[in-house]
């Protein structure tokens, strides 16, 4: 009985910490797509390259603290997500900076 419960604990654990890891990956993926696709926009319309970094980091930025917030009423939330926001919205900025 002893082995069937530390078994079920340590199924239960691990499954939990796949889960919070999946949830940073997701985080991190969608500030990636969402910086890199705004700082493209932003540089095919004005040709200026701080501008279109910056305006692609600050709105994957915002929309991650946005989400944050309204989890903060709705759902479950972790400041640890903006920490993936800030890794995946700077990639996506980096990731266009080589581009152009």
């Amino acid at each position: 009985m002893i082995k069937l419960f530390w078994i079920i604990l340590l199924i239960n654990l691990t499954a939990r910490a796949q889960m919070l890891q999946n949830d940073k990956l997701l985080h991190m993926g969608g500030s990636y797509v969402i910086s890199s696709t705004i700082a493209a926009l932003v540089y095919d319309k004005t040709k200026n390259k701080k501008c279109s970094l910056l305006s692609g980091f600050a709105v994957s930025m915002f929309i991650g603290a946005g989400k944050e917030i309204y989890d903060r009423k709705y759902g479950n939330p972790d400041w640890n997500d903006m920490l993936a926001n800030t890794v995946g919205a700077t990639l996506g900025i980096v990731t266009i900076r080589i581009a152009i």
